[in-house]
């Protein structure tokens, strides 16, 4: 079974420029409580598939504007991790600043931050062994989603995807379990043939473009 992921589209209200704590935390209240802009591309088809979207406003328009009429799963396990101001100050600090620093509060266990890493890592293993065996479509968010990418490849899953480097708005992800080790790499396997499982995730890894039929 294979499960492709979406990313939601951008909020009406993105984050974008400087902020201080206190218009930090308004900003992503407003983020995440506002639909997507408008999107006139390809929908696609979730006939025979479990859908299922992160709860909030974005991920309902996302799925709404990307998929043909269905009736989605709304689960907390595909929400957003939860951001707070890592400290309490006028001072205006970038975007990144403030997500960074509150990625480092995370990972260190700062009770100013609602949800640990830990707490992030169990809710994606929660996720992808409730979801093991089943073609699914998921809709969810961006910092979650990029935790979820590297618990799936722990689990051994082979993941492909639309963009490079940095998770874009409305990117999709198309995530497989990995194949038995054919050991070609034994033998200088070329990532722009891969013949496994194994070799696909790590032309991935190393940007190398291969034929999806190989």
């Amino acid at each position: 079974m294979s499960t492709t992921i979406l990313c939601v589209g951008t909020s009406l209200h993105p984050l974008e420029g400087k902020y201080s704590s206190k218009s930090f935390e308004a900003a992503v209240a407003l983020e995440l409580a506002s639909g997507i802009q408008p999107y006139a591309g390809r929908k696609y088809d979730p006939t025979d598939r479990l859908v299922m979207i992160g709860e909030g406003k974005r991920a309902a328009d996302t799925a709404e504007k990307l998929l043909l009429p269905c009736v989605p799963v709304v689960s907390p396990l595909l929400n957003e991790i939860p951001v707070v101001p890592f400290t309490d100050t006028e001072k205006l600090y970038s975007v990144e600043t403030w997500l960074h620093k509150a990625a480092a509060q995370r990972k260190h266990h700062d009770p100013r931050q609602p949800e640990s890493r830990e707490a992030v890592i169990a809710r994606a293993d929660e996720l992808i062994r409730g979801t093991e065996g089943q073609a699914c479509i998921f809709v969810t968010y961006p910092l979650f989603l990029s935790e979820l990418l590297d618990r799936l490849r722990i689990h051994n899953y082979v993941i492909q995807r639309t963009g490079v480097i940095r998770i874009q708005p409305l990117e999709r992800f198309f995530i497989s379990r990995k194949e038995e080790h054919c050991g070609g790499c034994q033998h200088n396997c070329f990532l722009s043939s891969p013949g496994c499982g194994i070799g696909r995730d790590k032309a991935i890894r190393a940007g190398v473009p291969f034929s999806k039929g190989t």
